[in-house]
Formats: C-alpha cells, sequence, structure tokens
C-alpha cells in the first residue's frame, strides 16, 4: 500500500469479491461453459469467509478451464448451512491425476492453507466416474473461535 501511495497512485478500494460474484464466473462466456448454482443461508458471511469462498471458486473454475480435457461443462455450487458453508466445483473432463511434483502453479495448495486458515477442510482430485472435483467445508465464523 505504501508503494502504491508513493507512485501517486490512487489504491484500489473496491471491495472484496465474495459469494454473490460467483455468479460472474458463468457470465464469462468460457469453455467448456460455468453453471453457478448458491442455494441456502449465504446471508452475513464474515469478510474472510465471504472473500475465500469467492477466490477458491475463481481458482477452481480457472483450473478446471485450464486443465480439463473434452470437458463439456463446469458446475459450481455453493450452499449455506446453519455452521458451514460448502463450495463444490466440478468437471466432466477426462480423467486425469494430479501430480503435486510437476504442477506448475500453488493453487490447490493455496486452496487447501486458505481453508485450513479459515478452520475448514479442503478435497480436490479426480472422479470416480470423470471429472475432477474440488470440494470445500468452511464453518461460518469465517475460522473466528
Amino acid at each position: 500500500m505504501v508503494g502504491v501511495l508513493r507512485l501517486g497512485e490512487a489504491p484500489d478500494l473496491a471491495p472484496q469479491p465474495g459469494v454473490d460474484d460467483i455468479r460472474r464466473l458463468a457470465d464469462a462466456g468460457t469453455s467448456p461453459p460455468v453453471e453457478v448454482e448458491l442455494s441456502g443461508d449465504l446471508d452475513d458471511l464474515p469478510p474472510s469467509l465471504d472473500a475465500a469462498l469467492y477466490r477458491m471458486a475463481q481458482e477452481s473454475v480457472t483450473n478446471a478451464i485450464r486443465h480439463a480435457r473434452h470437458a463439456r461443462r463446469i458446475r459450481v455450487s455453493v450452499t449455506g448451512a446453519p455452521d458451514c458453508v460448502e463450495l463444490t466445483v466440478r468437471d466432466d473432463g477426462d480423467p486425469s491425476p494430479f501430480d503435486a511434483t510437476s504442477a506448475s502453479g500453488y493453487g490447490i495448495v493455496g486452496m487447501t492453507e486458505r481453508a485450513t486458515l479459515l478452520g475448514g477442510t479442503l478435497r480436490a482430485g479426480p472422479d470416480a466416474r470423470r471429472g475432477w472435483t474440488v470440494a470445500a467445508a468452511l464453518p461460518r465464523t469465517g475460522g473466528a473461535p
């Protein structure tokens, strides 16, 4: 922030994207197309949880677009329950295992760290039938005790 202010540039004061912004991932006109379903109680989420859900959905969709061979669609589902919020991103591409030793980015690692910091869990991997799934369960407290 100090560096930006010293350069005379105005800081980006826009609010962090959150769950409501996940719908925009479906409007991006990507191939394969992205379908988004938001359900349950998603109101009044802590800002850290709201932003984390968006960033995890964004990263998962980006990974699917880049790596899901022959996928016909990507489905994003966010469900608010009384004690947690669940995020699932699934594609129907050709199954392929994840090899951490040859991965060039930190997407899955970063999402796992983000989920852990918030007191939640994240699972990512190939489906038994076809495609790849990222599933996160995050407590509504957003990591607060």
